[in-house]
């Protein structure tokens, strides 16, 4: 890409996200929301960029499927009146900090954090794990379903997107391991091979939304899981990618797991009039107006809640 180019994206990307913040912005003007009772956590990690796109995220998806509680994993850069907006629209949320939840075994950052967390929570709750960039704005049984059966469900990246025996996930990922693969790759082509439990699977899914299972052994395997990569693949289990590694693992091994059906659940660039879920991930965030006008419509749905 030439120098040219470059600048071209950096002014689109910072054009569109302008447009889009000023959208987001809006969500300080609806009401706060009142606990749910639906059985369920529904816990992120949210950093202060994104405060506004968080309460967008949870209101919509509140609309639909409102939980007994809502944890937020605090990245460092929350500060006080980030805690007081929060508070103000989510009168209920439990306020944690990241560095709560590190161990020894186990990467810092990353959204680790994140993981480790659920995996505390799962003692005695189902888990579901939503992230800052997603939107929900119809109906989403399949979501209810898990909840109500103490089912897994992890979002996929392609229709039926498989949960696979490991030497079958190796199979998969070898021809795609060359100089600069990403550390999913690398990961999934070596997991078969660290002495994890012969009928272990995994799904190449998005952790960016999960749903998990109580479970009183989630932690332990997270951190057997992470012992045995790091055993493998050395500083590489430190690099960005392997939290999502790891909830992977851990969501295709939990209780009668499915994927949820895509595109109804999925990225904007393969929505239908039938998606009710997106999920704005970072290359498709800021290059078009699809995240500011998917916004305003969950905004909206948000106000013409009764009160």
């Amino acid at each position: 890409m030439s120098l040219v180019e470059r600048v071209v994206q950096r002014v689109t990307r910072d054009y569109f996200r302008w447009q889009y913040q000023k959208v987001a912005r809006q969500v300080l003007d609806t009401r706060p929301v009142e606990r749910g009772d639906l059985p369920f956590t529904l816990l992120s990690m949210v950093h202060q960029r994104d405060v506004h796109s968080y309460l967008v995220a949870v209101k919509s998806f509140i609309h639909f499927l409102n939980p007994s509680r809502i944890v937020v994993v605090c990245d460092p850069s929350i500060d006080e009146n980030d805690r007081a907006i929060l508070k103000h629209h989510l009168p209920h949320v439990e306020l944690r900090e990241a560095a709560e939840f590190t161990h020894p075994d186990i990467p810092r950052g990353g959204t680790w954090e994140r993981l480790f967390a659920i995996s505390g929570y799962a003692l005695d709750s189902y888990v579901i794990q939503l992230d800052a960039d997603t939107l929900t704005i119809q109906p989403i049984p399949e979501v209810l379903h898990a909840i109500q059966t103490g089912a897994g469900f992890v979002l996929g990246e392609i229709p039926d997107t498989p949960i696979r025996p490991l030497d079958a996930v190796r199979e998969h990922a070898l021809p795609k391991v060359k100089p600069g693969a990403h550390v999913q790759t690398l990961s999934e082509a070596e997991m078969a091979n660290v002495g994890l439990p012969s009928d272990a699977r995994y799904v190449r899914g998005c952790s960016g939304f999960t749903g998990f299972p109580p479970s009183a052994t989630m932690r332990d395997k997270l951190l057997d899981f992470s012992r045995r990569m790091t055993a493998k693949l050395g500083e590489d289990w430190k690099r960005w990618g392997t939290e999502q590694v790891t909830s992977n693992y851990l969501v295709a091994n939990a209780f009668a797991t499915t994927s949820l059906p895509f595109p109804k659940y999925g990225t904007p660039d393969c929505a239908t009039a039938e998606t009710a879920f997106f999920h704005f991930i970072g290359p498709m965030r800021f290059i078009n107006n699809k995240y500011k006008s998917t916004s305003r419509e969950a905004i909206h749905l948000i106000s013409s809640a009764p009160a």
